[in-house]
């Protein structure tokens, strides 16, 4: 398999540049194996970014994606996109005729099939692919690969119950009450737009560093923005409460715990909040991938990137929301979803793969819980280091507030060298694992995460406490010892 190859001949060296990860058709990564390789595809240095053949799907038209929207396409010089449906084709449209009210547009059928085509100006093309990738809903490569070889799509009814089933053993909610997306963007943007709905003159807030899209798909697609809490300390919860008496939200988005800095905020003070001034919770549990932790007694909604760890082979996207019977904005949401949600959205036979990965879900990450938190400790003591960022030692008595009892700590750590500006670009350099964009595999990931996901305002990053020397490891299912091995191998000494 070539998620074995990876645990055992990880991708690192500086002529596995743009390499696919892992090396197959649908791979969803790829590899920047130096820190300059970063920079470079942030600048989108020509040298760098002839290497890159394919991407993280929402930030990269993969090449199979492109060879559809060719195909498809009237003329040589029209600009489209490709959606599963026509509601979501018509949420770009609308989106484009947000910044450009005279634009012309257009939404088409593919072919008879259940695929929608929006054409659009070429003055909208970057319009047109921030929305590609905040909202997560164009199409997949496994779903353009059918449309290019005139493939139906497979009936993926078995599939999706034996998915919803194993989230509902695994995070004790009903079958019924969880609905699956082809992203977990999209199950986000979903959710956001349910939301939305029930205040639209109201901003939303997102409560401590995020993920970098769940806070631009705030800023914007609402007119209103969002209010944003940087730190999600307690001098952001007294100004969230004094906001709170002046102005009403429709949601609050928060991360538990949080990436890249594995903090967890106060989440029943924030159920207190939410209850007295009436406004829905929805955490973003990833991280904690639904084993580990519980956090739906105290949200309205969790959501759940089922591409990270629920798959663990960084082949196949997916996302869930999970309502939470017992809460106030229950029944709201429940109506909201039946005309938001769309399951053939979810493109079939990225179902199907889905259900085949995470088959081996539990035992393979309490594999992975295991080895993080040997792999934490070990750099915790290590000399050359400064910061360690992981659940068991960043807010551990909140996390354990909502830790099941046979949970873990998760798989993402991440951590800053002590004179960071001399020592990490050496580091992450002869650092001896995969490389690139994505976490949650069965082997082990590694990326600068600051300055890959917020090259351009690093400063902004830094000023809510995420350095730009920060390097993030997702830990695979590789023993303990081989991995700090490969540390050790890339670490400074004390005293260099």
């Amino acid at each position: 398999m070539p998620q074995e190859t990876l645990r055992q001949n990880p991708l690192w060296r500086a002529e596995d540049l743009g390499k696919p990860i892992p090396n197959t058709p649908h791979a969803i990564s790829m590899c920047l194996p130096r820190w300059q390789d970063v920079v470079g595809y942030e600048e989108k240095d020509p040298a760098t970014m002839e290497k890159l053949h394919l991407g993280y799907p929402r930030f990269f038209y993969h090449p199979l994606v492109e060879a559809a929207a060719h195909k498809f396409r009237k003329s040589g010089d029209e600009c489209v996109q490709l959606y599963t449906t026509r509601n979501a084709a018509e949420r770009c449209a609308a989106y484009l005729w947000v910044n450009d009210p005279l634009a012309r547009l257009e939404v088409r059928a593919v072919n008879g099939s259940s695929v929608y085509l929006i054409s659009f100006p070429e003055k909208l093309a970057d319009a047109a692919k921030a929305y590609w990738q905040h909202a997560g809903e164009g199409i997949s490569s496994r779903c353009a690969e059918a449309l290019l070889n005139g493939i139906p799509a497979p009936d993926a009814s078995a599939a999706t119950a034996l998915i919803k089933t194993r989230i509902s053993e695994f995070s004790g909610a009903k079958p019924e009450d969880i609905y699956l997306f082809p992203s977990g963007m999209a199950a986000i943007h979903a959710i956001y737009i349910a939301a939305r709905k029930t205040r639209m003159d109201a901003p939303t807030a997102q409560f401590a560093f995020p993920y970098g899209d769940t806070l631009k798909l705030q800023e914007k697609f609402n007119p209103h923005q969002a209010l944003f809490y940087q730190r999600g300390d307690a001098d952001d919860l007294a100004q969230l409460e004094k906001d709170l008496a002046r102005q009403t939200i429709s949601g609050l988005f928060c991360e538990f715990p949080s990436n890249p800095l594995l903090t967890c905020v106060d989440l029943p003070r924030l159920r207190e909040l939410a209850d007295q001034f009436r406004f829905p919770i929805i955490i973003d549990e990833t991280l904690g991938a639904c084993i580990n932790q519980n956090t739906l007694p105290v949200s309205d909604v969790t959501a759940i990137s089922l591409t990270k760890f629920f798959s663990g082979t960084s082949d196949v996207m997916g996302g869930a929301l999970i309502l939470n019977e017992d809460a106030p904005f229950y029944q709201t949401f429940r109506n909201e979803l039946r005309a938001i949600h769309e399951p053939e959205a979810f493109y079939g036979t990225d179902v199907i793969q889905l259900e085949k990965d995470s088959r081996d879900y539990r035992p393979r990450v309490e594999k992975i819980n295991q080895t993080a938190r040997t792999v934490s400790e070990y750099l915790r003591q290590h000399p050359a280091v400064d910061s360690v960022y992981y659940p068991a030692l960043t807010d551990k008595s909140r996390y354990d507030q909502f830790r099941r009892p046979d949970g873990g700590y998760g798989g993402l750590l991440s951590f800053v060298l002590n004179d960071p500006r001399k020592h990490t670009e050496k580091v992450y350099d002869r650092l001896e694992i995969t490389k690139g964009p994505n976490l949650g595999t069965s082997f082990s990931l590694c990326c600068p995460f600051v300055l890959i996901a917020h090259y351009n305002e690093l400063e902004w990053a830094e000023k809510a406490g995420a350095s730009r020397w920060l390097i993030r490891i997702s830990v695979g299912t590789e023993e303990a010892d081989e991995l700090i091995a490969r540390l050790e191998r890339a670490l400074p000494p004390a005293n260099p």
